[in-house]
């Protein structure tokens, strides 16, 4: 496994924690005694995307919800003692890595294989966040049994809560062992991005029963519907960026639903939220395609200029060359 970047958190006693928090030990024991009463769990839908061809209705997600005084101590947890103890395959929630990243870590790999983790958060119980103050970051047992409390909800990680994510990677990383030595056996470059597990390279099929046998005995599952081995001459996209055949593009789904987006407001069609909003929402998108792919983002910008005119929008110019 490779080295953390930095050292573990090693607190020892209470004073070493409540020097580090800011916060009084009975403010925390008092929020970590009474985590019933600091959640309030909605459900959320995934919006949909405004101008997809096929708008298919958001799976409703559970999110925990913590009150606003133990997320403010969850976030003092993160920023004061969490971040960022975590090996190089780890990119989601990762200070200082995004998408791009992440995606170019398998540009041209002939095979990807990507594997999901079936309803992570709540199968990452308090017994595993204990584990991960106690052995990971060598906190004394008081001590990660107090952190586990506040950042546990109805004994598991809660969504929602600021100091998940980090947890999560931990977690992984701190079972990941014998998924990473054989990846590095067999030239097979791993990643993961919060629950998705990316894996590139000729041998990438071969590791898949290890991956599952590994999670299983920590209780996690990977979820059949969301596995995909992706060979040679399928088209590749990695946590939204598509692997060119040299360079990362957006991915064609997305090109195709913003210039439908764009054909509608030529012809005078808007969705409930009217012109401006949709004008707004599709001028973001391009920003974020031309983040991914200045030359992709160009080509839609020119065409949004091109068919929707506006006064605010500069000369359309001429139009950029194609990629391939």
């Amino acid at each position: 496994m490779p080295e953390p970047r930095n050292a573990p958190a090693q607190l020892k006693s209470m004073r070493d924690l409540e020097y580090r928090l800011g916060v009084d030990r009975n403010q925390l024991r008092l929020l970590a005694g009474r985590w019933r009463d600091e959640y309030f769990p909605f459900q959320q839908a995934k919006r949909p995307k405004p101008h997809a061809k096929i708008k298919k209705e958001g799976k409703l997600r559970q999110i925990d919800n913590p009150s606003r005084k133990l997320k403010q101590v969850q976030t003092r947890i993160l920023d004061r003692i969490l971040p960022p103890v975590l090996p190089e395959f780890l990119f989601g929630a990762v200070p200082g890595w995004g998408i791009k990243d992440h995606a170019e870590k398998h540009l041209g790999a002939n095979t990807v294989v990507k594997m999901d983790i079936k309803d992570y958060y709540p199968s990452i119980t308090s017994k595993h966040i204990y584990s991960v103050w106690s052995s990971t970051l060598h906190c004394s047992p008081p001590i990660a049994s107090l952190l586990t409390k506040l950042t546990t909800y109805n004994w598991h990680l809660p969504q929602g809560a600021p100091t998940s994510p980090a947890i999560a990677n931990l977690f992984l990383a701190s079972i990941y062992g014998p998924v990473l030595n054989e990846c590095e056996a067999k030239g097979v470059t791993v990643t993961a991005w919060v629950d998705d597990l990316i894996f590139s390279g000729e041998n990438a099929r071969s590791v898949m029963e290890l991956v599952r046998k590994s999670l299983a005995l920590s209780g996690l599952k990977l979820s059949s519907s969301k596995k995909e081995i992706l060979g040679p001459r399928q088209s590749k996209t990695v946590t939204g960026v598509r692997l060119g055949a040299n360079q990362l593009r957006a991915p064609s789904k997305s090109l195709r639903n913003l210039r439908a987006g764009i054909h509608n407001l030529r012809s005078g069609r808007y969705t409930e939220r009217g012109r401006e909003a949709d004008v707004a929402s599709i001028t973001g998108q391009i920003a974020h395609v031309r983040f991914i792919c200045p030359a992709d983002g160009e080509r839609l910008e020119y065409a949004f200029k091109a068919e929707c005119p506006a006064p605010r929008l500069r000369d359309v110019g001429t139009p950029p060359r194609m990629l391939k």
